[in-house]
């Protein structure tokens, strides 16, 4: 099932596009990013994945 993911760090998730709603993380107010996977582990959105 498709999902929106914040990749600055906060960990959120939700299920309509929308953008990041926690005021103390990195990515606050920017674009969720859509994610499809279906463990939860949101593989290849990770930050810390992007940043290796």
């Amino acid at each position: 099932m498709s999902h929106y993911i914040c990749t600055g760090g906060c960990q959120g998730v939700s299920k309509v596009p929308g953008t990041c709603q926690a005021p103390d993380c990195a990515d606050y107010q920017q674009t969720l990013v859509e994610c499809d996977c279906t463990d939860g582990l949101h593989h290849g959105h990770d930050e810390d994945e992007q940043n290796t």
